[in-house]
């Protein structure tokens, strides 16, 4: 009988801490299974809730988000950061960011997948900044990213995205976005 109890009680037990692994594997991750980190990425992936950035295990808010055309080098970038710059399409010296490049090219209407760490996109970019005490650090890394771009138009680009890092943090941004346009 008290073999039973024993074994009874151990099975207990490593299901407890089983379950509190299983949790503490997915902290950090979302809530209620929205903004997850994926290293394999779907379009269906891409969260319907407004966009959230994380960095290193922390949410920061994302206040601003632009898309900037460059004419002298036709370069495309959607940019997601926790500052709102003085002026409009202004430079921002120290935010916490996530940055999507397209590099001589359109980032057009539709849809862009890049489905997992090792695929590449010619033209294609991605980092993110880190606001530090000293000075912003820029991080590049394996990046993946399931992105729809609804509409464009002259004064803003509508769309949703879910762009994960490939490091221990976890960082990513997910969610809809408006994103004013600016020409630079």
């Amino acid at each position: 009988m008290i073999k039973k109890y024993f074994l009874l009680i151990l099975i207990s037990v490593s299901v407890f801490i089983s379950c509190n692994k299983e949790n503490d594997q997915d902290q950090g991750n979302g809530s209620s299974g929205e903004n997850k980190w994926k290293s394999e990425l779907k379009i269906e992936d891409i969260p319907d809730t407004p966009i959230k950035g994380y960095l290193n295990g922390k949410e920061i808010k994302i206040e601003y988000m632009n898309f900037e055309t460059w004419r002298g080098s036709g370069d495309n970038v959607l940019n997601f950061g926790d500052v709102i710059p003085k002026n409009k399409c202004g430079f921002i010296e120290t935010d916490n960011s996530f940055h999507l490049i397209h590099k001589g090219g359109e980032i057009k209407t539709g849809e862009l997948l890049k489905a997992n760490f090792d695929q590449t996109l010619d033209g294609y970019s991605a980092f993110y900044i880190v606001n530090g005490e000293a000075k912003d650090k820029k991080v590049t890394m394996q990046w993946n990213c399931a992105l729809v771009i609804s509409e464009i138009n002259e004064k803003t680009v509508k769309g949703k995205i879910l762009m994960c890092f490939k490091d221990d943090a976890k960082n990513r941004i997910a969610g809809s976005f408006e994103a004013i346009r600016c020409n630079n």
